[in-house]
């Protein structure tokens, strides 16, 4: 630490002189003519001076990626690494290294591609005027499970680019990047693709595994048992714990008329936040949530005109559930939550919902925009990110769809709106083919796992 702090004291003040040097080229020459200069006291291993302003004076280098080490020069930041932050736009830093005159610091994900730097110590701040991080943004398209176009029975484990599916149809990721895929109809498991290990594994063997989600601890895994023949079975419980090899089983119960809350119907959207696992029947006949812990069946809302077909995901930003319409190519969101006067819990009914996305009409073409301006097709799964953005699976269309939170609705991977292009290609996202992607997740740092399920492979979207 000492070594460095003299190192970075000099660094400091040759970033002031070598601006025409840049990247990690001009740390390199730095640290080099700084070598021999390591013998004396640092200056400015120092704290903060409250009574004095902060200074934010330069940075170097001046543009990179995520993960981009990067040095900004100035005065007052003290040198306690836990009492500063550091800013590109919204996004925070994190920060290495600090002395008086000089922060260390690794660029955030997609902070824009320009950035205003802000140094924050202790509350104040100050801000680098007249610079801005120029911010390259990485991305593409990757197969990591299955092999493409090929479908077995039963489907292989092993490597996870040699073993097969029969139909990947379902798809969620945990904190750690473990994917778990449901394989749909014969397929009848769960398979867990390491990421890290590169191998795939079926973990559970059910009838007709669907809908699935991890809590938002991604301490369980929830799969549905989606055929009404099953019930009063109505979902699996996967721990993280026992290596997502344990299950336990979730099921209906009879309520206070004397039937089966959820009933025999066949289901098909669920969702999962902190506390409950949301569950709805095919049509929107009914929808339940059950705690997590207690077990407990509560019917929250019944005969909501869904169509046949619709997805769920909860966005844990704005605390609602998004849900997607098949047959109507829209997106509805609504508060899982909303408890009106004289109920005893949350009743959902289509008037709590919120119409958000698509023009409900079928069209031959996809059009991009901002809320009823966009034109979707066949909208199957969904994921949310730790930035609130909701991707969607269209199958008529063969591409994923973005849904910011102002509600702008982008073309996210695959062919650009206008007719349907399928086929199969990895690459760039712009550039990437899909075939029928029915289902999306995404995790913590950014990537987004695809079941591409008419091409029979699990894909990654990396945007950094």
């Amino acid at each position: 630490m000492e070594t460095f702090l003299k190192l970075l004291g000099c660094m400091s003040s040759r970033l002031r002189q070598m601006t025409s040097v840049s990247g990690i080229a001009l740390v390199f020459v730095i640290l080099a003519g700084c070598a021999n200069k390591t013998d004396t006291a640092n200056a400015y291993d120092k704290p903060h001076d409250p009574g004095k302003a902060i200074v934010v004076s330069g940075i170097g280098p001046k543009k990179g990626g995520l993960g981009t080490k990067v040095v900004i020069t100035g005065e007052n930041f003290g040198n306690d690494p836990s009492k500063i932050k550091v800013y590109f736009n919204t996004k925070k830093a994190t920060v290495m290294k600090v002395q008086d005159n000089a922060v260390y610091v690794l660029v955030p994900k997609q902070p824009g591609e320009y950035s205003t730097v802000k140094v924050e110590v202790d509350g104040r701040e100050s801000v680098l005027d007249g610079v801005q991080f120029q911010y390259f943004i990485r991305s593409t398209v990757t197969t990591v499970a299955g092999i493409w176009n090929k479908s077995t029975n039963p489907p292989t484990d092993g490597p996870a680019l040699e073993s097969t599916f029969y139909r990947p149809a379902k798809v969620a990721v945990d904190d750690e990047g473990n994917v778990m895929v449901a394989d749909d109809q014969s397929g009848a498991r769960i398979r867990l693709v390491s990421t890290e290990d590169e191998k795939m594994t079926t973990v559970l063997n059910v009838t007709v595994p669907w809908s699935c989600s991890f809590n938002e601890q991604f301490s369980h895994f929830y799969v549905m048992e989606r055929n009404s023949g099953q019930r009063p079975l109505l979902f699996y419980s996967l721990s993280k714990e026992s290596n997502y090899m344990i299950s336990d089983l979730f099921y209906d119960q009879v309520g206070e008329d004397g039937n089966r809350i959820f009933g025999s119907y066949t289901a098909c959207a669920l969702a999962a936040d902190d506390t409950y696992v949301y569950m709805m029947s095919e049509s929107g006949e009914r929808f339940v949530r059950v705690h997590q812990q207690t077990k407990k069946v509560e019917l929250i809302g019944q005969s909501i005109p869904t169509g046949t077909y619709s997805h769920m995901v909860y966005n844990k930003v704005d605390g609602k559930i998004y849900l997607s319409l098949e047959a109507s190519g829209r997106i509805m969101r609504f508060d899982p939550h909303h408890t009106p006067a004289g109920k005893q819990t949350p009743w959902i009914t289509w008037d709590d919902m919120e119409w958000i996305i698509g023009t409900g009409l079928v069209s031959a073409t996809s059009k991009e925009g901002n809320g009823h301006d966009a034109q979707l097709g066949t909208l199957c799964g969904l994921g949310a990110d730790h930035d609130g953005n909701v991707y969607i699976c269209d199958q008529k269309f063969h591409c994923v769809w973005k849904v910011d939170p102002l509600l702008n609705c982008t073309i996210f991977a695959g062919p650009p709106a206008g007719t349907a292009v399928s086929g199969y290609r990895d690459g760039k996202p712009e550039e990437a083919l899909f075939y029928r992607p029915y289902d999306i997740t995404a995790t913590y740092d950014g990537l987004i796992y695809v079941a591409d399920t008419y091409n029979y492979v699990i894909r990654c979207i990396s945007i950094q």
